[in-house]
This record gives structure tokens, C-alpha cells and sequence, in this order.
């Protein structure tokens, strides 16, 4: 009987490692998971920076040419 206690007893251990592990993994995969939300919120950020500083420079040329455009084609 001492043979299987002592096996018993290596099992329970190992489980109970196992079930620490798992805890551990589940907390980094949250921190992870955060973190992944974070840089996609940044990066969401950065692309809409990126069109809007498109469009205002691309609205600035079209003001741009079409005062140039008036001011070629009225006499002053």
C-alpha cells in the first residue's frame, strides 16, 4: 500500500503543479490580451492621424489650385 500512497501522493503533487501552471498561463495570456488591445487601439489611432492628415492636405491643394485657377483667369 505504500507504493501506490507514494505514487498517489507524486500524482496529486503533479496535478497541483499542472493546476499552478495553468493559473499562471491564463494570467499572461489576460496581460497579453491587453496588451494586444492596446496596441490595436493605438495603431487604429495612428491610421485615422493618417487620413485625416491626407484629406486636409489634399483639401489644402485643392483651395490652393483653385485660388490660383480665379486668380489666372480674372483680370485684376
Amino acid at each position: 500500500m505504500t507504493t501506490s500512497n507514494d505514487r498517489l501522493d507524486r500524482i496529486e503533487s503533479l496535478v497541483e503543479q499542472n493546476a499552478l501552471a495553468i493559473d499562471k498561463l491564463t494570467n499572461d495570456i489576460g496581460r497579453f490580451n491587453e496588451r494586444l488591445d492596446n496596441y490595436e487601439q493605438g495603431m487604429r489611432w495612428v491610421v485615422q492621424l493618417a487620413f485625416a492628415l491626407l484629406i486636409s492636405a489634399t483639401v489644402a491643394l485643392i483651395i490652393n489650385a483653385a485660388a490660383f485657377l480665379v486668380k489666372l483667369l480674372l483680370p485684376a
